[in-house]
Order: C-alpha cells, then structure tokens, then sequence
C-alpha cells in the first residue's frame, strides 16, 4: 500500500512538472529593450516639423499595429546638496505630479503623457511633462525610440515590443554603477524594471531582454581610462546578473573633438578618458558593442552655450542603427525557437 501511494506521488509529481514545464514552453516570448543613461539616453532632441510630419503619418495610420510599448512613470530630476568631495549628484525621483498610474502606453513619436502616449520618460519639468514656453518645451523633447519603434515595427509586424527608459539628465555613472552609490540604478530596477517585467509575466508572457542602450559621459568628463572604465565594467556586470546575462550592451559613444564633420564643437566638453574605457571595454568584453554616433546631427543650445544634445535629425539616425541592431536579435531568437 505504501508502495503504491509513494509511485502515485511520484507520478503526481512528475506531471505537475511536466504541466509546468509546458506552461512555460508555451507562452509566448517578448523582447525589452532596456535604455538608460543621461539626457542624450532619454533624447533632448527640440522639434523638428519634417521629422515630426513623417513620423505622425506613420503613428497616426493603420500601420501602427500599437504593438510598440513603454512603460510609464512620473519622475524628475534633483540636485542633491554636496558631498565630502563638493560633487552634487543628480538623482531621479518620484514626480510631484502625477498625470496617470505607472504603466505600459503605446509608443508615440514625441512626448504626450497627457494624451496617453509617451516616447519619453523623464526630464523637462515631470514625467513626460509636454507643455510650456519656448522652443525647449514645446511639445516636449524627442528620443530615439519613435524611429526605432516604426523601423522594428515595419520590420517585424507581428512582434511585441517593450521599452523601459530612464534618462537621468546630468547623472554620473557611479549613481547607476557603484555600490556606494547606485541610486539611480536602484530607483530604475525598482520602480520600472521590476514592475513592467511583472505586469508582463502576469499575462502569461515571458520577457527577455534583447539589447541594453547606455548613452552617458558628460558628467564624469573629468574621470581617468581607469575610473570610467571600472564603473562601467560594474554597469554591465549589474545589468547582466540582475536582468539578462545574455543580453547585447550597446554603447552610445561619446564624440570626440573634431569627429562630428558639420558639428567639430560637438560634445567638446566630454573627456578623452571617457571615450577611451569606452572603446577598451568593448573590445574586450564578450557582447559590448560601440554605436557610433560621430556623424549624427546636433543641436546647438544657447543655454549650453554649444553643441551637447542631438537634434530630433540625430535621435532619429541612432533609432535606425538600434532598430537595426534589435531586429537582427529578435528575429535570431525567433528563428531558433522555431
């Protein structure tokens, strides 16, 4: 009797492992693309009535399949008072306002939170804020993902994809990187990552992410190879152990002096050592890839008294080089699961 009762067990077992095990194999794959980093991370491009008259053509028509998600929450940037050594961090935290619960919104081509649809997630003012005067303003600011959105969407029309961005304007990577410090990091992981990757995976679907876009530098234009180098060898070691390990880590690079052809000013307050451990660390690390971005448009700024952000023209040629770089991924995964 008692042996009987024990192989009943044992086939019970095994089949509530097999109904799971099938469970999982059946439902469906979803790719993230994650985009973290400083204000050219989040996109500070101004208006740009061509670009953003093409793009609306393609948003606003039977094309969108509305399969282009990102996720949303109300969040700002401070100042925090000055530590030991007389540095500020710039840290993200909740928004004073905010305009709607935390969620996914179909991708838009410009800043609209109020309207529900949101290509942005953070400076100029809260949230996705999309009022208020001047050029600056006006409709908010431009980020890479409404061209990447169209381009993967045109490419892959059947697929989902999910977004989840968080440009910390001014921020230094050790508020994304260090243990020390990583506040930055910590707010994104808890307050975005973990609770968009819930909302899917309470759907039955099971994300997995197909590329990590980091763009920053400003900030620490003063650190050493050394310093910048280790910093961002955490980033990616954080990124892989706590979200994907096999997912691409995509580096937007920093302009030198000069390699901008029609901006030589570009980005001249950037330090050499930041462009140095960036081209060392993807060299030599397994799934780190440069982007290049030395021949994308800029914007001049007169509060910048320069050329710091990319123009709407610039965002738009990163989004086209990352949509390239996402299709390639998600149609490899695609076709071995097959």
């Amino acid at each position: 009797m008692l042996r009987w009762a024990a192989c009943v067990a044992v086939v019970s077992c095994a089949f509530i492992f097999f109904r799971v095990q099938a469970c999982e194999c059946d439902s469906v794959e979803v790719p993230l693309l994650i985009v973290i980093g400083q204000s050219n991370a989040d996109g500070s491009a101004m208006a740009d009535s061509v670009e953003d008259a093409r793009l609306a053509e393609w948003y606003e028509s039977p094309a969108n399949s509305r399969k282009i998600k990102i996720w949303y929450r109300s969040t700002q940037v401070e100042n925090m008072p000055p530590d030991s050594a007389g540095v500020s961090q710039r840290y993200v935290v909740d928004g004073r306002i905010t305009d709607m619960p935390p969620g996914w919104l179909d991708l838009w081509y410009r800043n609209e939170n109020t309207s529900g649809r949101t290509a942005m997630n953070m400076i100029h003012g809260y949230g996705t804020y999309s009022t208020g005067e001047g050029q600056a303003c006006a409709q908010g600011r431009r980020g890479m993902e409404g061209e990447l959105g169209m381009k993967f969407a045109e490419a892959l029309p059947d697929s989902e994809l999910y977004i989840l961005k968080l440009g910390v304007s001014g921020s230094f990577i050790s508020s994304w990187a260090d243990p020390a410090d990583s506040h930055n990091w910590d707010y994104f992981y808890e307050n975005i990552y973990k609770p968009a990757v819930e909302e899917i995976r309470s759907r039955g679907e099971r994300p997995y992410v197909a590329g990590i876009w980091w763009m920053q530098g400003c900030a620490d234009s003063g650190s050493s190879e050394e310093y910048y180098g280790r910093q961002l060898r955490m980033l990616i070691g954080k990124c892989r152990d706590r979200m994907d390990a096999s997912a691409p880590f995509y580096i937007g690079h920093i302009v030198g002096p000069d390699e901008n052809p029609a901006y030589p000013e570009g980005s001249k307050g950037y330090g050499e050592g930041v462009r140095n451990a960036q081209d060392t660390v993807a060299s030599d690390t397994d799934g780190v890839f440069i982007i290049d971005t030395h021949n994308c448009q800029m914007q001049y700024e007169e509060g910048f008294g320069g050329y710091i952000h990319f123009s709407h023209k610039g965002v738009n040629a990163i989004g086209d080089i990352m949509a390239e770089k996402l299709i390639s991924t998600v149609s490899r995964r695609s076709a071995v699961r097959r």
